[in-house]
Parts: C-alpha cells; sequence; structure tokens
C-alpha cells in the first residue's frame, strides 16, 4: 500500500497561507515612509494615512503594526540608535586615546561626533539620511514632548559621555561652562544636518549647505578654540 507523503507528514499538500499583514517587509516599508516624512516635516505635519500612502498600504496595517503614531515615530528612532549610537561612541573612545595639546584632544573630541554623523548622512545612503536629519529636526523642537522621549532615551548618554570627555581635558573648567560650550556645539551641528540651504542662497552660491565634510573642518577648530573662551586652557 502506497502511503502519501500528505498522510505521512499530516498535510494536505497545500501551502500554507502567508500573512502579510505580518510580513516584515511591510513593516519596514512603513518604517522608511514615516521616516522621511517625519524628517522633512517633523511629528505633528504627517499623519498616518499619509505615511501608509508613501508606503504603499492600507492604513490599518499602520496601525496593526505600530498601534498610535507616537509609537510608530518612536519604533523610527529606535531602529537605528543603537547602531548609530555605537558608532558615536566608538569614534569618542578612539578620541579620548588621543595625544597632542589640549586644544588637539578637544578637536578630536569635537570631532568624533560631527564627523560620525557627518559620515553617516553623505555616505550610509538615503535612509542614513533621513534618520540623521530627522534627529536634528527633534533636536530642535521643546523637549517635554512625549514624542521626543525615545530620542533622549537613546542620545542622552551620548552627550554626557562627551561633556565627561571634555571635563577630562579641561579640569581646571567647570563642568557647566563645559556645559554650555559643548551645547553650542551641538546647537550648530543640528542646524547644518538639516541642510536648509541657508548658507548657499547667503553665501551666493560661493557655499553650499550640502557640502557637510567642509563643513566639518571648519567647525571642528572654531569650536574647539571657542572653549578658550570659557576658561579653558590649551
Amino acid at each position: 500500500m502506497e502511503t502519501n507523503l500528505s498522510e505521512m507528514t499530516g498535510t494536505t499538500g497545500k501551502r500554507p497561507k502567508v500573512d502579510r499583514r505580518r510580513a516584515p517587509e511591510t513593516g519596514a516599508r512603513i518604517l522608511d515612509a514615516a521616516e522621511m516624512l517625519f524628517s522633512w516635516r517633523g511629528f505633528y505635519g504627517v499623519s498616518l494615512r499619509e505615511i501608509a500612502a508613501e508606503a504603499g498600504v492600507q492604513l490599518a496595517l499602520t496601525h496593526y503594526h505600530f498601534g498610535s503614531k507616537e509609537s510608530l515615530f518612536g519604533a523610527v528612532i529606535e531602529r537605528r540608535a543603537a547602531d548609530h549610537a555605537a558608532r558615536i561612541e566608538a569614534a569618542l573612545a578612539q578620541a579620548r586615546g588621543q595625544g597632542g595639546t589640549r586644544r588637539e584632544r578637544r578637536e578630536a573630541i569635537l570631532r568624533a561626533l560631527i564627523a560620525t554623523i557627518v559620515d553617516r548622512t553623505m555616505r550610509g545612503g538615503p535612509g542614513w539620511k533621513n534618520y540623521v536629519r530627522l534627529l536634528a529636526f527633534v533636536a530642535n523642537h521643546p523637549q517635554e514632548e512625549e514624542y521626543v522621549s525615545p530620542f533622549r532615551t537613546h542620545y542622552d548618554h551620548v552627550i554626557h559621555d562627551f561633556v565627561d570627555a571634555l571635563c577630562a581635558v579641561q579640569p581646571e573648567m567647570p563642568r557647566l561652562d563645559i556645559q554650555w560650550g559643548f551645547f553650542f556645539f551641538q546647537a550648530a551641528t543640528t542646524h547644518i544636518l538639516v541642510e536648509s540651504g541657508m548658507l548657499d542662497r547667503q553665501s551666493g552660491g560661493a557655499l553650499q549647505s550640502s557640502d557637510l565634510d567642509a563643513m566639518v573642518d571648519r567647525m571642528v577648530p572654531f569650536f574647539a578654540a571657542g572653549f578658550a573662551g570659557l576658561g579653558a586652557r590649551d
């Protein structure tokens, strides 16, 4: 008596149905669309309906995968956060081991932040470019907003580590003065990462907001020298 495969395995021979709603690529498409739209228009400037349309899925699928808009926004921040923060921390660890004058060591620490981020936005592909622009957008908005909490969770400790590194280089400076100086550097960084085109217009086209590598080479020594105005010894 012949026994077919269906009898041996207890199956009917039919392929199991795949629930496309659960497919990982569906969630990734929603995240990609949300990342792009949020990076240009912010949290309040985008609706879930618009995100669904950009992703090419039904609106119900955004709720199915992520629930609320706040949860989706948090998922966008979190998707790349561990990798991004780890790369910045690795650059900081390398900078902390650099010798030289105090100003050179300050430059190395500042460069560890901005150069790592710029490398991602210029050479990491469109997804990373959108993500970095989104982080810059969030950093320039009221920090008490609940939707900002994933940003604080994943990146505030990184900033604390940079301030600690600068304090180790400049022990004669009060920590709060170093915090001020690093905040000024952060503020400039978040502004340039948006690539608003202001530099292009104000320079009559001689300079480009998109030339971030050139900007890094000028920003780092400028801000490293600026710490001397707050009491740093060179």
